[in-house]
């Protein structure tokens, strides 16, 4: 099914209601994630965190693995999230930020109509029976303006990494169903460059803040394994 999505509008959603019940339905087919520097060290103790590349702006993105292929979800059964941290992109939905058709350049907090957990029953109105914004829906606005600017500082760290000729391609194998697996397709930053690097420019990345998260991806790579036994898991309680 197409998303149809449209900017919020007070006297179109007045009625609108969000049933959070089974909220990541939407995402049970997503097996990455993009994720932000600020939730490194949490999400690298349950998922990987890899870096991906644009082949047409070369750009790098950081997402979190949550399969091993795609369209599989390790990580959500049933519309429940089965880890213990939640991805802050995972959050609002079916609320988001999107481009303003009226204002090149600007963005508007839309809804996913399509959503199964929008309608006018059951959940969290968005607006008050005046108009206001209700305290649901200002809470998800100030969520998706915080990761709005988590992404951008984010955006910023794949580009130092970038530069600094740090991230290099990688194939992982995993053992799954007796058999080794490998995954290609995704970038890792290399520890012999990083450990190459001068005294000025670890002083640098330390300053900027940035060795927490590099330390956290490269640890992060651990619970690939782990997502193989989720696996696992899974195609024996289908069985």
């Amino acid at each position: 099914m197409s998303l149809q999505i449209a900017p919020l509008q007070k006297e179109k959603h007045a009625q609108t209601k969000i049933n959070t019940a089974k909220a990541f339905t939407f995402a049970q087919e997503q097996h990455i994630l993009p994720v932000v520097v600020q939730e490194f060290v949490r999400i690298g103790a349950e998922m990987p965190i890899v870096f991906i590349k644009d082949p047409a702006s070369e750009r790098f993105d950081v997402v979190a693995m949550l399969g091993l292929k795609t369209g599989e979800n390790l990580m959500v059964t049933e519309g429940r999230w089965q880890g213990f941290y939640v991805p802050r992109v995972l959050w609002n939905h079916p609320l988001i930020l999107a481009d303003d058709p009226s204002k090149e350049g600007q963005l508007v907090v839309a809804l996913v109509e399509s959503s199964h957990m929008v309608n006018t029953e059951t959940g969290h109105a968005l607006f008050n029976e005046d108009g206001t914004e209700s305290d649901f829906l200002k809470s998800r606005v100030e969520s998706m303006r915080e990761f709005f600017m988590q992404s951008q500082s984010t955006r910023a760290f794949n580009k130092v990494l970038a530069d600094m000729d740090l991230l290099i391609p990688q194939t992982l194998t995993i053992t799954r169903e007796g058999q080794p697996r490998e995954i290609s397709g995704i970038y890792i930053v290399d520890e012999k460059k990083l450990n190459s690097l001068s005294d000025e420019q670890l002083l640098d990345l330390n300053k900027r803040g940035l060795m927490p998260a590099i330390y956290a991806h490269l640890m992060s790579l651990q619970q690939v394994q782990r997502l193989g036994e989720r696996a696992g898991k899974a195609a024996t309680t289908a069985a």
